[in-house]
């Protein structure tokens, strides 16, 4: 029992060594150092701006994206580059003609326009259909003092009519960047409105609860089929008893780019509408939870690197010294460690949509070979004039590693 219990304190007393501390403890000093100079630093404004564009979630995606299924639920019509009123109507009355559960027009047909028959019939249509038709809306003129929307671009029959609406607008992104979370509630002049989709899945009675003004993570693992407005009879399988949702995918002013690619804004809705009828928001850990996971992930490769030197050097070979002084051990372990980490959070993303930092982790395990390096050669030096009880008590300085 007594051998046992000195092997375990022994142990214990190498698993929490003070140089694994000190190590890990600069790599991440190292990691912020870099931060605040990419953060501070103007010679550094192009690299800010691309990491604050930047999300692991993206290469995640196109990886689920690729393998994932057709949705059987949603269906797209495409209106390409028609802009004829009287075709369109002639177009959603097809699609209502085939039963579908309920049709989403994602575009919004401002003022009188063309010809009177066209706008008559357009109009005719959208009164027959109004309670099980959403028709999109656009929210304008935004007042940061009262943090609500002042005007609203609407279709010339909306109010006439009392139809059902939800506005479009993806996220508050005013700079075009990726598009990774939708809005599901916005204030209008003082009234609370909601998005599109939001719109949309309550329409279908579906079961859905959301925070007021919040801000969802689209779901992009998943893939919708788009039958084209004038191929609609031979597509009636795919509009009778599902979602319809009606745009334009050829509109390159409702162009977006998205973590999977560059899409149309019809298609960023049906991903937000599939988002929340499935309940799959991602969850993303706060900030401070993924500085803990990286921190222990890192400590524990470093013991982990430590064990391998030890091995090595107990042996005492040609291969060892040859692996220990090139730094091969090193950068072989990195790489596979951080694969087998990788791997790992997508594994949690994809079945438990929850999102750890990976650039983050990454990031640190990279720093943290320099740490060492720098800790090795600092332990060395000081050694050469001091005897400090931290130098003399050094695993290095014990030879336990190189």
């Amino acid at each position: 029992m007594q051998v046992i219990n000195m092997a375990m304190t022994k142990l214990l007393k190498y698993l929490f060594h003070l140089d694994h501390w000190l190590i890990t403890i600069f790599a991440f000093v190292i990691l912020w150092l870099l931060y605040a100079a990419v953060s501070g630093l103007s010679l550094f404004s192009p690299v800010k701006r691309a990491m604050s564009d930047m999300s692991t979630t993206d290469v995640f995606f196109q990886i689920t994206n690729k393998s994932s299924q057709v949705n059987q639920d949603i269906t797209i019509v495409d209106i390409k580059d028609e802009y004829n009123r009287g075709s369109i109507a002639e177009c959603i009355s097809a699609v209502d003609s085939l039963k579908p559960w309920i049709i989403g027009v994602d575009i919004i047909f401002e003022s009188i326009k063309g010809e009177p028959e066209d706008n008559y019939n357009l109009f005719h249509t959208a009164s027959n259909m109004t309670s099980k038709t959403v028709w999109a809306t656009k929210l304008l003129d935004y007042a940061p003092t009262s943090q609500s929307f002042i005007n609203q671009s609407s279709s010339f029959f909306a109010d006439s009519l009392s139809v059902s609406s939800g506005f479009t607008n993806l996220d508050d992104n005013l700079e075009n960047t990726t598009i990774r979370k939708m809005l599901t509630e916005e204030t209008l002049d003082g009234n609370n409105v909601y998005s599109f989709p939001v719109a949309v899945a309550m329409s279908l009675n579906d079961s859905i609860a959301l925070k007021p003004s919040s801000k969802l993570s689209i779901d992009y693992s998943t893939k919708f089929t788009t039958v084209a407005y004038d191929s609609i009879d031979n597509s009636k399988d795919l509009i009778r008893d599902h979602i319809v949702l009606i745009g334009s995918t050829t509109d390159e002013s409702d162009m977006w780019h998205t973590p999977i690619g560059k899409m149309p804004g019809v298609m960023v809705q049906a991903y937000s509408l599939n988002t929340i009828r499935n309940h799959s928001d991602i969850k993303y850990f706060s900030k401070w939870t993924n500085l803990l996971i990286a921190f222990i992930l890192c400590y524990l490769f470093e013991v982990f690197i430590d064990l391998g030197f030890q091995r090595l050097h107990k042996r005492d070979s040609a291969l060892g010294h040859f692996l220990i002084d090139s730094k091969l051990l090193l950068r072989i372990a990195t790489i596979v460690f951080m694969a087998i980490v990788t791997w790992i959070i997508l594994l949690v993303f994809v079945y438990h949509s929850k999102y750890i930092d990976a650039v983050l982790i990454l990031a640190a395990l990279g720093i943290l070979i320099e740490s060492r390096r720098i800790y090795n050669a600092a332990i060395k030096a000081l050694s050469k004039n001091h005897n400090w009880w931290i130098l003399k008590n050094s695993l290095l300085n014990n030879n336990i590693f190189k």
